[in-house]
């Protein structure tokens, strides 16, 4: 895997640990190792991690080949995610089968950590700013016509 699609594996698993509200910690710090170097030997085929109940399922093929039980005070909702992608899935149908029913990212920007989170402040300021120097612009083309 190049390093470029490491890191943003690493990034997408760490905004699935965020998602699942799982507090830095040793605990957290081992699954998060653990899921990027899985993703990263299989080059994200037929590969997935799936959040539900308190545990996290890493699915190979088909199957469960490693779980990670969590703190109950993990987030309640289930979580996908593929190493690229993560989306909330229906939990009901993942618990009594297996069913991978995704039901999008919605709330799920806000676990991004870094620049994500600052940039839609970032992006408000430009257009304050933007406005700003059409307003002036607009003042003075009006004062000197």
């Amino acid at each position: 895997m190049a390093p470029d699609q490491l890191e943003r594996t690493a990034y997408t698993v760490e905004c699935f640990l965020n998602a699942l509200r799982i507090p830095d910690s040793r605990l957290r710090a081992g699954i998060e190792e653990w899921i990027v170097k899985w993703f990263a030997s299989h080059g994200g085929r037929d590969t997935f991690a799936v959040h539900h109940q308190a545990a996290i399922y890493c699915h190979e093929q088909g199957r469960v080949v490693r779980s990670f039980s969590l703190p109950a005070e993990s987030q309640k909702r289930s979580v996908w995610c593929d190493g690229k992608t993560i989306s909330v899935i229906e939990g009901n149908a993942y618990g009594s089968g297996g069913k991978l029913v995704m039901l999008g990212t919605a709330g799920l920007i806000l676990t991004m950590p870094g620049p994500a989170q600052g940039g839609a402040s970032a992006a408000q300021k430009k257009r304050e700013n933007s406005n700003n120097n059409n307003n002036n612009n607009n003042n003075n083309n009006n004062n000197n016509g």
